[in-house]
């Protein structure tokens, strides 16, 4: 079985870092322009457009009209929400197959959040994204984090969704629409919620990059930003561990037989061992250098 990439984060947009407006979260993420009443502003990101391939909102059966206007909802949510330190939407984050049609992509993450989101009375706006090099595609889906009372938003927030049970459901069934999407387009890849230590698989996470040393690097604050070495670092041990790990448990090394007499020239085979673990580590460097140098500077709040 091929495996593919999986990712569903979520995480809260909130006013504590620096007024954090909703509204222009969502002008950003589906590529629109939109007016903050709140601040007066407005925010326009209707040039990256080409960036965004769909974008729609969903909300319950009997939900107000209003609710499917962007303006109107996410105006609602910040008049709604008065503490400086409020959180204003729950934003999901979803790792979709390249191997999928845009369309087929779009409709896996708008079923899903049909079923997962809306369906418990979430309003959710659904965007899907690809990078530049179409490496990345990939959804956001802002919700809301208070259920509709009539025509207006409950006093009170839904606690309930804030459940880690809930979220590990969450993420179980997303793997299982993306492999249904998978199958049903005839791909043998399928994708696995489950961590590396959960698999049995002796292997460390990679750690994200993120966007502020993404940023950096393309403004060239720093050429080599502290998470792009961590992250070189780690794909680099991931490299060499199963070496040291089959000397330790087996006396050889993958698609290289040892003597059982190793040990009456242990230069020698000091020495072979060294240029194996060499040629890994330069291959995997070469294939990193290769991937950095033919990486396309993204939009300031991509996600990794």
């Amino acid at each position: 079985m091929q495996m593919a990439f999986y990712r569903c984060e979520a995480r809260i947009i909130g006013r504590e870092k620096r007024g954090r407006s909703v509204v222009a979260a969502a002008a950003y993420r589906a590529g629109t322009k939109l007016r903050d009443e709140l601040r007066d502003k407005v925010y326009d990101y209707a040039r990256r457009l080409k960036g965004v391939i769909d974008s729609t909102i969903l909300s319950p059966a009997d939900a107000p009209e209003w609710t499917h206007d962007p303006e109107q909802l996410w105006n609602s949510v910040e008049r709604q929400e008065k503490r400086k330190d409020a959180q204003l939407a729950r934003e999901f984050i979803l790792a979709v197959p390249p191997e999928l049609s845009a369309d087929a992509q779009f409709q896996t993450a708008v079923d899903w959040a049909r079923q997962e989101l809306v369906a418990k009375g979430m309003i959710a706006e659904v965007s899907l994204h690809h990078s530049k090099t179409g490496n990345n595609p990939h959804v956001h889906i802002l919700c809301t984090m208070r259920k509709l009372d009539g025509e207006k938003f409950s006093p009170k927030k839904a606690t309930e969704w804030n459940d880690v049970a809930l979220l590990v459901q969450q993420r179980e069934s997303w793997a299982n629409a993306v492999n249904a999407a998978l199958e049903k387009a005839g791909r043998p890849e399928r994708v696995d919620h489950r961590s590396l230590k959960e698999r049995g698989i002796d292997r460390e996470p990679e750690p994200k990059i993120g966007v502020a040393a993404t940023a950096m690097k393309r403004r060239g604050v720093l050429l080599d930003p502290e998470r792009f070495k961590l992250v070189r670092h780690v794909r680099l041990m991931n490299e060499v561990m199963p070496l040291l790990k089959s000397i330790r448990t087996t006396g050889q090394l993958p698609m290289w037989k040892i003597q059982p007499t190793w040990w009456t020239k242990p230069t020698t085979f000091l020495s072979q061992f060294c240029m194996r673990a060499a040629e890994r580590l330069k291959g995997s460097w070469r294939k990193l250098v290769t991937a950095q140098k033919s990486k396309q500077p993204d939009e300031p709040d991509r996600e990794r």
